[in-house]
């Protein structure tokens, strides 16, 4: 199997998407052979706790996507 899958949108000459979704500016479009990709974020928040934000993008057979974000709240124990 080596076709490609067609997106909906805009790409610029960096092969960027033009999107208003923002986890599209993150993570690649469905192509074949890609399963799943991750970007995690860790942030210091002003109550001392530290904040895990995970966001997931898992890719299907047939070119689709599905997001998923989960947030964890750490305590630094300070």
């Amino acid at each position: 199997m080596t076709s490609e899958y067609k997106t909906k949108g805009t790409f610029t000459k960096s092969a960027r998407i033009v999107s208003d979704y923002k986890n599209d500016l993150v993570f690649e479009q469905p192509r074949t052979g890609l399963i799943e990709q991750r970007l995690i974020t860790i942030e210091n928040l002003p109550s001392g706790m530290v904040k895990r934000t995970t966001t997931t993008r898992s890719f299907t057979t047939n070119g689709e996507y599905n997001d998923v974000e989960a947030i964890t709240i750490l305590n630094t124990g300070l």
